[in-house]
């Protein structure tokens, strides 16, 4: 069974995409299609972050409150979790949120710190509550999307916002490396590479045109 959170997910779009499987039933038509909740279920939001984004919608947190809510009412059992698969999805929306607030560029990796803390925290609770297995994805390269792009008229990608990108996602690998250190199961908890497989479509684009434009298929990914 697959668990999608955020970005919970036990699995999710683009992810489940990027793993080659279907998304599955989405917490909000739970009761629409009860049979399908043995399928999996994705708790995601999109917009969606770690924490509270511009997006009124439920945050991680809150997210993983409905999967343990579902586990309480019996919708799923123990061994159901021990043969799941949970991809935690992060896009980066807490990051969007944190510049139209009126955060600095100087503030942010603090911020990026503080986001991996409480991912790391979300993670284990899920892992806690019995999930056999407990997927993470990287951030994709966030200052090569068209909003960051058009800045130098869509030629290349903001490496500013590229080295943000790449220390939140050292600071998640040290993370994860973190708790399968402390787990019974050294390989519970994956890193996803998402930034390694849009960087390798980037340097080789192949058919792909215009790819820092939001005219670029790749951007819609």
């Amino acid at each position: 069974m697959w668990i999608f959170v955020n970005f919970l997910f036990l699995y999710g779009a683009c992810e489940a995409k990027y793993l080659g499987l279907k998304s599955p039933l989405p917490y909000v038509l739970r009761k629409n299609a009860p049979k399908l909740a043995s399928y999996g279920m994705n708790f995601a939001y999109g917009g969606t972050g770690v924490f509270d984004t511009l997006v009124p919608a439920p945050n991680m947190t809150t997210q993983i409150d409905f999967l343990q809510n579902l586990v309480k009412e019996s919708v799923y059992t123990k061994t159901d979790l021990e043969s799941s698969l949970s991809l935690v999805s992060v896009a980066g929306n807490d990051y969007f949120t944190y510049l139209a607030e009126g955060g600095s560029n100087e503030g942010l990796p603090t911020f990026i710190a503080r986001v991996v803390k409480q991912i790391a925290v979300n993670l284990k609770r899920i892992r806690d509550m019995g999930v056999g297995k407990v997927a993470v994805g990287a951030l994709q390269p966030l200052g090569c999307l068209p909003g960051l792009t058009a800045q130098n008229s869509f030629q290349h990608c903001n490496g500013t916002y590229n080295d943000f990108v790449n220390l939140h996602n050292t600071l998640l690998r040290q993370a994860v490396a973190e708790l399968n250190s402390e787990s019974n199961d050294s390989g519970a908890f994956i890193v996803l590479d998402l930034y390694g497989s849009f960087t390798k479509v980037l340097n080789h684009k192949g058919g792909f045109t215009d790819l820092f434009s939001s005219h670029s298929s790749l951007a819609f990914f």
